[in-house]
């Protein structure tokens, strides 16, 4: 095997093994090193030390999901196609990872917070503008909806999300709290509108 190739199996391995378990202390690097077919001395020679493997397996994990959510939202499906994906693989991915990996993901941890916050700025933020623009051109989306109030929503739901990361720490076992909350970023807790602005008297 290449260099890259021990690399991406030492990653997915680490990952298979991460989500197993309830504390990703316990998966020793032995047992990474069995499951990828490598030596233990090949992970340290790549990665040094156990906590950067564990950041590479955090932005690995981000990549993944980044470009899943691409090939979705460029592809064809319809917009509310494109959000019952989206929707459903995020669920999946907290239903089936670790949730000590997903709360380094939202952490404010030194390493991994810039590259967290680059996603977000250059990746996360423009996908949710192509998502709210095809939402508009498909009947969705209110027309009437400044993207600039989008944008800042979203801006709040990631600080947000930041400061409660440790939510994720029960949710494996609390997925329609998750379902709830998605609830509420999509349409909100009124379950019949009211004229708020006083717009109908107008």
């Amino acid at each position: 095997m290449t260099k890259i190739e021990k690399r991406s199996n030492i990653i997915a391995a680490a990952l298979k093994l991460f989500s197993s378990t309830h504390n990703v202390n316990k998966v020793s690097i032995e047992a990474i090193a069995a499951e990828a077919q490598v030596s233990p001395t090949t992970i340290y020679n790549i990665f040094h030390d156990r906590d950067t493997l564990i950041y590479e397996v955090v932005k690995e994990l981000a990549r993944v999901n980044i470009e899943r959510n691409k090939a979705i939202v460029h592809s064809n499906l319809p917009f509310p196609q494109k959000l019952i994906s989206i929707v459903s693989g995020k669920m999946d991915i907290t239903d089936k990872v670790n949730s000590e990996i997903i709360e380094k993901m939202l952490s404010q941890d030194k390493k991994i917070a810039p590259f967290v916050d680059d996603i977000y700025e250059h990746e996360i933020k423009p996908l949710w503008n192509e998502i709210i623009t095809a939402g508009k051109k498909e009947g969705y989306v209110d027309p009437a909806l400044d993207e600039k109030a989008v944008v800042m929503y979203l801006d709040i739901m990631e600080a947000g999300l930041k400061s409660k990361s440790g939510i994720f720490k029960d949710i494996k076992q609390n997925l329609g709290l998750l379902a709830n909350l998605t609830h509420i970023m999509f349409y909100g807790f009124l379950k019949k509108e009211i004229d708020l602005f006083g717009k109908e008297q107008k």
